[in-house]
């Protein structure tokens, strides 16, 4: 398992006067470097730190609350943005996408979105790092 991480570009519409948008992605590749864009990984974790932890500061608050679960300061945790609510045991991490209310059951707490805590901290940890360095134009 791979996580490649990279700056996306936006191209705008055609015909519009807007400039290309830029911003920190990224996705899982299997170990042959292919992705798969249909896999869990990439429709949850990766969809979540794209769209849900874009700077350093959030994934370190993240990093902390997961530190305190591991020392069982904490026994859960949860992280609600803008694609994604993520609720965090050391029994595993669940992704659930945020325009889905608890309430609806047939979509809340799907298995596809269930990942273990060793793999969410790995992927959170390299993404975070990518986000540190300095961006290169």
């Amino acid at each position: 398992m791979s996580l490649r991480c990279f700056i996306q570009t936006q191209a705008p519409v055609p015909g519009s006067a807007a400039q290309s948008v830029h911003y920190p992605a990224c996705e899982w590749v299997s170990d042959d470097g292919t992705g798969d864009h249909q896999h869990p990984l990439n429709r949850f974790v990766c969809s979540w730190l794209t769209s849900d932890m874009a700077d350093v500061a959030h994934c370190d608050e993240v990093l902390h609350a997961m530190t305190q679960i591991e020392d069982d300061a904490r026994e859960k945790w949860f992280v609600d943005g803008n694609a994604f609510h993520v609720d965090m045991a050391i029994n595993g991490v669940q992704f659930n996408q945020s325009n889905v209310d608890s309430d609806d059951l047939a979509y809340w707490n799907q298995p596809e979105g269930r990942f273990t805590w060793p793999e969410v901290k790995a992927m959170l940890l390299a993404w975070r790092d990518f986000l540190a360095q300095p961006i290169k134009h």
